[in-house]
């Protein structure tokens, strides 16, 4: 049996914290390998080109450590097209499929 000791600290246990997951901005999607500076740099590669070769838009996250993902994911979210008539090289076409003037 437990036995309560008035005024004692509070006992050793694991403490159950809990944090909600932070959305990303409006605009951007949630995902492993993107976080919202790398959406917004390729982006913003991809609005300054019209259309851009994936081997360019990957030279916008030159420090991310898998680059040609991150662009896919943003393919695969909708918000970049891809030619998949081409074949897949680095001049593969890449262009924005959601592009809104805000």
């Amino acid at each position: 049996m437990v036995e309560t000791s008035y005024g004692a600290g509070p006992t050793a246990r694991k403490t159950f914290s809990a944090t909600l997951p932070v959305a990303p901005p409006p605009g951007l999607v949630r995902h492993p390998l993107v976080s919202p500076d790398t959406q917004i740099a390729l982006l913003a590669a991809v609005d300054a080109a019209g259309v851009i070769g994936i081997g360019d838009l990957c030279g916008a996250i030159p420090d991310h450590p898998r680059p040609v993902s991150a662009v896919l994911a943003l393919v695969d979210s909708g918000h970049l097209g891809i030619d998949l008539a081409a074949p897949f090289d680095a001049s593969c076409a890449i262009w924005r499929t959601d592009r809104r003037d805000l």
